[in-house]
């Protein structure tokens, strides 16, 4: 099992350098370096012995069977190493070496190579072109730099796609209990990681580091589940808008795979980070404070300016300030001048000058913010000056483990400022239930995040990705071998899956087009249909508000011309006649992305759906209740809620659609793009009156 890549009992090391010391980057030196107990078998070729250990030419000459084998030699040799390992019973290997899908072709062959000998005795890889892992909790490391272990290491667990994170851990998550590097993820990957670290007793908070990801919807099953007892935090980097590029419908272009990655992270409870930062500050927020139940905040500050700037920085978050309760502002007022009445934030700076006891000031005001249960967590914004003169303001481990048994119930972070900010931070560093940030914005949006976790942890159900389904209908047989379905084939195709859709007929010939008209009552609309015409607004393929049969002559002959004129030779299938409807224009559509599956689109539709860009996504399949939170999302949700005395449109009615698509997303598996641009949603009901589909 994964254990095995984290804790083994015994390790075979095979390209151990016979240089030990600075610039060696010994392998078998860091091991024991940092603590490893198990057992230890160097290979090497020509050395007798290495740091003391019996060094043996070949791995087949082992005596015993190594549980992990770490293999760091040049590419050209790494083939026939891994095949030593497979004979001689090991299971669990560690490519170090570079120069595979990280290098050339020659490099990806290899690599598949390695992958293809592995599963043949079911073993499993792990890399290649990876540091390897480290387990402070049983002092294992294949790193070939040296790091300090941990003497109580936190329950934290990094799994990576990178060594950096690793190594750094200082500057990228803070301690470290656990780390592994994926590197090329030839084999293992985040699913088989997750599936481990949830019944590991040594994790508690999980870090990602991520480049790419496959099997995506396997991953969110897993990681949604998991993200109920242990949080996710994901740093995903590589942040392209490439899938979003050559796309045939409104959809396609709309959604890059980033905002797809957001979607699905969101999905399944995962936080995400957008910067080395605001991942550092995450994890720490995640791994030294109690959850944060709710949004208000009591604010503590040495300064009105900088109360001001927490107001800002925490209304960004969706957090609030909640109220200064009346025996926590008298005990303050009774120690400052008469002139000063407080509030929250609470300046502090007046009170702790006539009293003489800032920090006694500082200390009443946080325990009365944590004692109240009409506050959710507590913040300082404090200084820390270095001057022997100013040693009367410092925050102390001690002042912190005074505030009382409500400290460890609800989060308490503080932003210090000044000269002395650092050895500050390091000495409340071990304190539970308290964090430190050196700004104001970097601490409220911790608490954001904390805040938004443990929101959506206490959401319905629902809301977790789960990749089995109930039955969806059976598609109806594909109308056409084309690669993209228009007009009213296209309606007939989504009325199908009970999506209400506005009639139309199709007409070859201007007296067909009077004919149809004269069905509807006036006024009407005439659209080209050609595959050649996809964006069909775009050069006026399109007539609005025609209101007699000499508008629908003229309007017929403007189109067939307009057709001639702009692409010669297009097929047109003919002239789409519907009744004129008037309401709020809409976007739906379905985009196949290559990680995650189908996604379900949503946004403002028209002319401008791409300028606006005014569009939230989710996975299939989607819930009623999750369609409405994509509509919630949107900036022109207040439209549909009626401006001015209109009416609401039909949000039920809406919402239902949007799931319905969802079950065609997951029934149709060979389409790639749809767009129903727009779809028409009036107070009485909502129907589907232009839609393209794209085939894989």
């Amino acid at each position: 099992m994964v254990r095995a890549l984290f804790s083994p009992q015994s390790v075979a090391l095979i390209g151990v350098p016979r240089q030990t010391g600075v610039g060696a980057y010994n392998g078998l030196e860091m091991l024991l370096r940092y603590g490893y107990q198990g057992k230890i078998f160097v290979v090497h070729p020509k050395a007798t012995e290495i740091l003391g250990y019996p060094a043996y030419p070949r791995l087949l000459e082992v005596p015993e069977v190594p549980e992990l084998a770490v293999i760091a030699v040049g590419r050209d040799r790494v083939l026939a190493v891994l095949q030593d390992c497979l004979v001689h019973g090991i299971r669990w290997i560690i490519v170090i070496s570079q120069g595979f899908a990280d290098a050339d072709d020659q490099g990806q062959t290899l690599q598949a190579q390695l992958v293809s000998e592995a599963r043949r005795y079911g073993a499993r890889i792990l890399g290649p072109n990876t540091m390897g892992s480290m387990n402070a909790f049983a002092g294992f490391t294949t790193a070939f730099v040296d790091r300090p272990r941990d003497p109580d290491p936190p329950r934290v667990t990094l799994v990576a796609q990178s060594g950096a994170p690793q190594v750094g851990s200082e500057s990228f998550v803070g301690p470290l209990g656990k780390g592994i590097d994926l590197g090329n993820a030839a084999d293992l990957g985040f699913v088989e990681l997750l599936e481990y670290l949830e019944h590991d007793p040594e994790t508690e908070l999980i870090v990602l580091h991520m480049e790419g990801l496959v099997e995506g919807r396997r991953f969110l099953e897993v990681a949604s589940r998991l993200t109920r007892r242990k949080p996710i935090i994901v740093f995903k980097t590589g942040r392209s808008e490439a899938g979003a590029q050559a796309a045939l419908s409104h959809t396609g272009s709309l959604v890059g795979e980033d905002a797809v990655f957001s979607a699905a992270f969101a999905r399944a409870g995962l936080v995400r980070v957008f910067s080395a930062t605001e991942l550092l500050d995450t994890v720490q927020a995640f791994r030294k404070l109690p959850p944060l139940k709710g949004p208000r905040l009591g604010v503590a500050t040495a300064s009105g300016a900088l109360g001001i700037m927490a107001v800002d920085a925490l209304s960004q978050e969706g957090l609030s300030l909640g109220r200064l309760n009346k025996t926590t502002r008298k005990m303050l007022e009774d120690k400052g001048p008469y002139w000063h009445r407080l509030h929250n934030p609470v300046d502090l700076w007046p009170i702790g000058m006539v009293s003489g006891d800032f920090i006694g000031c500082v200390e009443t005001a946080l325990s009365g913010f944590l004692a109240d249960p009409e506050i959710d967590g507590a913040v300082g914004l404090l200084p820390a000056l270095a001057s022997p003169l100013h040693q009367d303001l410092l925050t102390t481990p001690k002042m912190i483990n005074r505030l009382g048994p409500e400290r460890v119930a609800k989060p308490l972070v503080l932003s210090i400022y000044g000269d002395h900010r650092e050895q500050t931070c390091r000495d409340l560093e071990p304190v539970p239930g308290v964090a430190c940030y050196p700004s104001v914005e970097r601490a409220m949006a911790a608490l954001g995040q904390l805040y938004r976790y443990h929101s959506a942890l206490n959401a319905s159900p629902e809301t977790l990705f789960q990749e089995k389904v109930a039955a969806t209908p059976d598609p109806p047989p594909r109308p056409t071998a084309a690669p993209v379905l228009l007009g009213q084939a296209a309606l007939d195709f989504l009325a199908a899956f009970d999506i209400p859709i506005l009639d139309g007929q199709l007409a070859q010939s201007e007296s067909e087009a009077v004919d149809i008209a004269e069905t509807y009552s006036y006024p009407v609309v005439l659209k080209v249909v050609s595959p050649q015409w996809l964006h069909k607004s775009d050069l006026g393929g399109v007539l609005l508000n025609l209101s007699g049969p000499d508008q629908v002559r003229r309007g017929f002959q403007r189109l067939q011309a307009a057709v001639d004129c702009h692409t010669p030779g297009a097929t047109l299938e003919g002239i789409l006649v519907q009744k004129q409807l008037k309401g709020k224009e809409l976007l739906l559509g379905i985009k196949q992305d290559a990680t995650f599956g189908p996604v379900v689109v949503c946004g403002l539709g028209g002319i401008y759906t791409e300028v606006l860009q005014d569009v939230a996504q989710n996975l299939a399949p989607v819930t009623i209740a999750q369609a409405q939170a994509l509509l919630v999302s949107l900036r022109a949700y207040p439209l549909l809620l009626g401006v001015r005395g209109e009416p609401p449109v039909a949000l039920e009615e809406l919402a239902q659609v949007i799931a319905k698509l969802s079950e065609l997303a997951l029934s149709v598996t060979d389409l790639k793009e749809l767009d129903v641009n727009p779809l028409i949603a009036t107070p009485e009901g909502c129907w589907a009156v232009d839609a393209r589909l794209v085939w894989q």
